[in-house]
Parts: C-alpha cells; structure tokens; sequence
C-alpha cells in the first residue's frame, strides 16, 4: 500500500474533486440557508444601536435641562 504524502495528493485529481465538492457543499449550500439569518440578526443589531444611541441622546438632553 503507497503512503500519501502531501506530494501524491497534490498530483491526484480525484484528491481535488472531492476536495472542491466539500467546498461547495459548506461553503454554497451551507452559505445560502444560514446567509440570510446572518444577514437579518445583523440588521435588528444595527437598529438596536441606532435606537440605543437615539435613547441615550434624549437623556443627556433631558438631564442638561436639569
């Protein structure tokens, strides 16, 4: 039985297919369902903050009136 190398699955194509196929089932499929949950958690953030910011300018308003 010949040992693998890194040298003899450098040269063996069937080596790189497969290792193209799991890119694209992790990378593509996997990408493509969790994307947009991603996408959406990261935009109810950025509106989180942007309330937070407005909240904490009104009460450094109300508190200079003080």
């Amino acid at each position: 039985m010949e040992q693998e190398t890194f040298w003899t699955l450098l040269k063996d194509l069937p080596h790189w297919e497969f290792e193209l196929f799991l890119i694209f089932i992790f990378d593509v499929l996997i990408g493509i369902v969790i994307w947009p949950r991603i996408k959406r958690m990261n935009t109810h953030h950025r509106e989180d903050d942007s309330k937070l910011a407005e909240l904490e300018r009104r009460v450094e308003r109300l508190e200079g009136k003080f």
